[in-house]
């Protein structure tokens, strides 16, 4: 699921509030820091699967004729490749 900005601002302010009440925030620490960095943390890895999926999209031009003549699934070879590089990356998305 893609967020907007709007969204991670909200989800941001969610997780606060829900932080705060549990009491999981120090007494010291302002909300609006943790806040904001909720919001800078979805941002980036929003931004990190964004390239990663454009290299994807790079690396499927190879498969152009095969997608063309329907040999191969768009959606299954995108996956197929995206979850290959997350493997191979040990990256979390």
């Amino acid at each position: 699921m893609r967020l907007n900005s709007d969204e991670i601002q909200g989800l941001s302010e969610f997780l606060v509030h829900l932080l705060a009440d549990k009491k999981l925030i120090l007494k010291d620490v302002r909300t609006e820091d943790v806040r904001t960095g909720i919001y800078n943390s979805i941002y980036q890895d929003m931004v990190h699967e964004d390239r990663l999926n454009e290299e994807v999209r790079d690396i499927m031009e190879r498969y152009d004729a095969e997608l063309k003549d329907g040999r191969l699934d768009y959606n299954k070879l995108f996956n197929m490749i995206k979850q290959q590089l997350i493997k191979e990356r040990k990256l979390i998305i």
